[in-house]
């Protein structure tokens, strides 16, 4: 998963640390050539010099391939410009501001930002989860991201293939609604078995992702 943060301070270096060492490809943008020079070496990332604000770090940094763009300075109205511009100009999937004052959260959701927010542990929990998920396919987010409804193929030799859906641990907090087989829908029972091949429709709260992938044997 690509991941480009705005801001290269405490924050920014934590969450880029984080996302390192869980196998993202991690770009930051950050206005100081100093601060741009330590975080290069002691992380071993791509670093952009330049104002995340404009198009052009922005394109440097390459936004049009990335699947978030997190924008952390300190100020709000960056991370606001910066998560626009990302979405509005280069398509990103997700953007995620840190806000610093409270009173502008609802004012950041109404304006497009995808997810706002507000501590550096709040930030670094919720792209982790993004990162979790990649290994399945979100279709449609729910109550703010703590819930969604995703998309997860099994592939035609999978280990799981002749298991029923009571044999295998899925966490409570995970229904699979449906399945697609060979161009046909069905309506999944305890008993169903599962067939290489098949789509699976399921309905999970966010922070059980990583059960749910454990539990279906889903590889980074």
């Amino acid at each position: 998963m690509k991941i480009i943060i705005v801001g290269g301070g405490k924050v920014g270096f934590y969450l880029a640390q984080a996302l390192k060492e869980r196998g993202s490809d991690v770009t930051i943008i950050e206005h100081n050539k100093e601060t741009c020079r330590t975080i290069a070496n002691q992380l071993d990332i791509s670093v952009v010099t330049g104002d995340g604000t404009v198009q052009s770090t922005l394109h440097a940094a390459g936004a049009a391939d990335a699947d978030i763009v997190a924008a952390v300075t300190g100020r709000d109205e960056s991370n606001l410009v910066c998560c626009q511009t990302a979405k509005k100009i280069f398509g990103t999937k997700k953007t995620v501001a840190r806000v610093n004052n409270p009173n502008n959260v609802s004012a950041l959701r109404a304006l497009g930002v995808d997810t706002v927010v507000s501590s550096t542990e709040n930030i670094i929990e919720h792209l982790e989860r993004e990162v979790d998920i990649s290994a399945v396919r979100e279709l449609i987010p729910l109550d703010g991201g703590e819930a969604s409804v995703v998309e997860i193929t099994l592939p035609e030799d999978h280990e799981l293939a002749g298991k029923s859906l009571m044999e295998l641990s899925l966490p409570q907090t995970c229904n699979v609604v449906c399945i697609s087989r060979g161009g046909h829908t069905l309506i999944p029972r305890g008993q169903t078995k599962l067939h290489g091949g098949d789509i699976l429709l399921v309905v999970m709260l966010s922070h059980s992702v990583k059960d749910l992938r454990r539990a279906l044997r889903i590889k980074n």
